[in-house]
């Protein structure tokens, strides 16, 4: 944290963003990791003109532990770098021409003060009776402060962050709930967010506050700030180098209530522009939404995007490639996930080209659809914005990982195994014990990241790699289908826990045996009452199913459950405000995968998405699904191309269509009806406008070509 002349510089906080800083020692680990990776290190840039006076100017750094020196959780290992070290330039450039550069150097000064610990899991522990006073003064007296030590450097290159900071973004007054039999009092925010605790307090000198935030439904884990009163007045203490997921926070060791104006939640996350929005008129949906949004926030600190804000705070590849569409659907992630990407090249080993489940790297489990992501989110970031650079820039990498999956395959050219010791889950969370074979999943995403392969190929101009990528993906296919594959009784496996969804979502599935087991699906979604039975990467690919075989009517039923396992059975049942890492709420209750659930609402309620003959370009596709209950829907999406937007409503016998396409782009809307003499625009049939290109009907619609503007159909029926 950065002052000049006592003003914080800024509005940044825990800066800079998380990156792979240095070599280190890795001990401990759950499994085997062979290091190979590569290192990066961020600085942030200011201009600090107006904060600078004639005379004397005094720079003040207080340097955090962050996740360089991070010590307080070692379950996946001991993976801390070193202490905290400082690398400073200021520019001067005067009125007459010339720069004069101030750097960080053995000159300057260092002590220690009030902020005792400071731990990203735990929190702080803050002793105002040793603050400095006013000590980023050009008159204050630093005798007593000891020369600073030149220290290595880290070995990761120096880059400037260009990916957004973390910042406050919101703050909340909580509602006072009780106080127990030991004084403790407990504050409710409303909601489950991510960021801190404002108080202000007064008491004796030496009196210990106890700050401990709370999960909704759940406990504490370890997240607590400890404040210790120097007793003149009142006191205003707010943590710098951590922070909490919470929804309660318990304050004990003051003698007195404290007021709810006295405490302030302050909403802490990487400050990205929200660019979407869903609304309809089933309230359930409407709080998934909410939900997702909120959960998804709570995981975004350092532009990575976390398992959980409070137990692990990974950048788990695996959650992260799930959820991609629903990411970019709502927030703008272009500059975010490029600062990701790296990250993935930088963790991966790069001898053999495995890519980790966590990046930047921090231990943990997962199997080959974690590191997949590598592969995944290039491609969606691609279809979504457009950006062929992200493809050329990790093309190299990307196809190492390929290539390393093919080295894990057994006899039979299926994927068994990743790193040595290390775990395949096949898919996690599922609402049963897992029974879903590993090596299935392992290897239709093997498939996948290779068909993947061969269109990001097509779409760089490399026909050879191209050729060769399609050549194993219809190797890879047929390994599966020979392997998992019961042509008599239409299934994979058993079919259940997602087993015949991954090979008809990755088009595994042989065309002619595609109805058959689609069958077997909608047969096995009815004896489980229809409802999920699937894992994080499963759930999605259930909607996914259904939907693109005309059952869309089936997803929404299993997206309307209220009973377990299904959404509404936590989030209405429980009145829960973030999404849960298990349907039965064990573990950790803010995980953003599930929210994967969302991309839904966007792609076939309101029907908008990228054109899939057009990737990566300005065309998308307005496909409503209207035949529900629904009785309105509308998203919107700022694309990088501008606005896609996308409302219906019913109205007696006629379907209102309110659609906007950005300028330079063109829809191909999907009308639900059977005649095109059945869409009218203020009042005259479309079909006879030149401004509208009828392209002919589609699984009982009919399908327009629609250049840029604001447009309001009339669908009659």
């Amino acid at each position: 944290e950065l002052m000049l002349n006592g003003q914080k510089i800024g509005d940044q906080v825990l800066a800079p963003a998380q990156t792979n800083y240095d070599r280190r020692k890795l001990q401990k680990l759950i499994y085997y990791h062979e290091d190979q990776s590569r290192q990066r290190v961020l600085y942030n840039t200011f201009d600090v003109t107006k904060q600078l006076k004639q005379g004397g100017n005094v720079i003040g750094i207080v340097l955090g532990n962050g996740w360089y020196n991070q010590r307080d959780r070692s379950v996946e290992g001991c993976m801390w770098y070193n202490t905290p070290r400082l690398l400073f330039q200021m520019e001067l450039i005067y009125s007459d021409g010339h720069k004069q550069l101030v750097c960080s150097d053995k000159t300057w000064k260092m002590t220690t003060g009030p902020i005792r610990h400071d731990g990203i899991f735990t929190g702080e522990l803050y002793d105002a009776r040793l603050e400095l006073g006013e000590w980023c003064r050009a008159a204050y007296d630093d005798q007593n402060w000891q020369m600073a030590k030149e220290v290595n450097a880290p070995t990761g290159k120096l880059q400037a962050q260009l990916a957004p900071p973390d910042r406050i973004t919101r703050t909340i007054h909580p509602t006072y709930l009780n106080t127990n039999a030991s004084g403790a009092c407990l504050f409710d925010a409303g909601e489950m967010i991510s960021g801190w605790v404002q108080i202000k307090m007064h008491g004796q000198s030496g009196d210990t506050v106890r700050i401990r935030h709370i999960e909704e439904l759940g406990g504490d884990y370890h997240q607590m700030d400890n404040y210790i009163l120097k007793g003149s007045g009142e006191e205003i203490y707010e943590p710098r180098f951590t922070w909490h997921a919470f929804r309660q926070v318990e304050i004990s060791g003051l003698k007195y209530r404290p007021k709810e104006e006295e405490l302030l939640v302050k909403v802490v996350h990487t400050d990205v522009v929200p660019v979407g929005n869903f609304e309809c008129s089933n309230p359930l949906f409407n709080q998934i939404y909410q939900n997702y949004l909120r959960t998804q926030l709570g995981n975004l600190h350092g532009s990575i995007s976390s398992d959980c804000p409070h137990r692990e705070r990974l950048g788990y590849t695996g959650d992260g490639q799930v959820a991609v569409e629903a990411a970019i659907c709502n927030f703008d992630l272009t500059r975010f996930y490029q600062k990701w990407f790296l990250d993935m090249d930088d963790a991966r080993n790069h001898r053999i080209g495995y890519v980790p489940h966590t990046v930047p790297f921090g231990g943990g489990g997962g199997g080959p659809a974690w590191g997949s992501a590598y592969v995944i989110m290039p491609w969606e970031y691609y279809r979504y914005y457009g950006d062929k650079n992200v493809l050329k820039t990790h093309y190299d990498g990307m196809k190492q990982w390929v290539e390393y999956l093919g080295t894990r395959c057994d006899s039979a050219g299926i994927v068994v195994r990743e790193e040595p010791r290390g775990w395949c889950l096949g898919d996690w969370a599922t609402p049963e014990k897992i029974k879903l074979s590993p090596e299935l999943v392992n290897t239709c995403y093997y498939f996948h990241v290779t068909d993947l392969m061969a269109r990001i190929a097509a779409v760089l101009g490399n026909q050879k790699d191209e050729k060769e990528f399609r050549l194993l993906a219809a190797s890879i296919k047929n390994n599966i289908n020979k392997k998992f594959y019961n042509q008599k009784a239409a299934c994979y496996l058993d079919g259940k826990q997602g087993a015949n969804l991954f090979p008809m979502v990755f088009g595994i599935t042989p065309e002619a045996e595609r109805p058959l087991v689609f069958e077997t699906i909608v047969k096995l979604l009815k004896q489980q009452k229809n409802h999920f039975d699937t894992g994080i990467l499963a759930t999605p690919m259930l909607l996914k199913v259904l939907t693109y075989n005309g059952r869309a009517d089936l997803a929404y039923e299993v997206m309307n459950q209220k009973d377990f396992p299904g959404y509404g059975n936590y989030i209405i049942g429980e009145n829960a405000t973030t999404l849960w890492e298990n349907w039965d709420g064990t573990s950790s209750h803010s995980h953003p995968m599930y929210g994967s659930v969302v991309a839904w609402f966007f792609t076939t309620l309101a029907g908008i998405s990228p054109d899939p003959l057009h990737s990566g370009g300005t065309d998308f596709v307005i496909n409503p699904f209207t035949d529900n209950e629904l009785s309105f829907a509308s998203a919107s999406y700022h694309s990088v191309y501008g606005m896609r937007s996308s409302a219906w409503k019913k109205e007696k016998n006629t379907l209102i269509l309110t659609i906007e396409i950005s300028v330079n782009s063109s829809a191909t809307i999907h009308f639900p009806c059977s005649k095109p003499e059945q869409v009218e625009e203020n009042g005259h049939s479309i079909l006879k406008s030149p401004e509208f290109k009828f392209l002919g009907r589609q699984n009982g619609k009919v399908l327009f070509r629609v250049g840029s503007g604001k447009y309001r159909f009339m669908v009659k029926k």
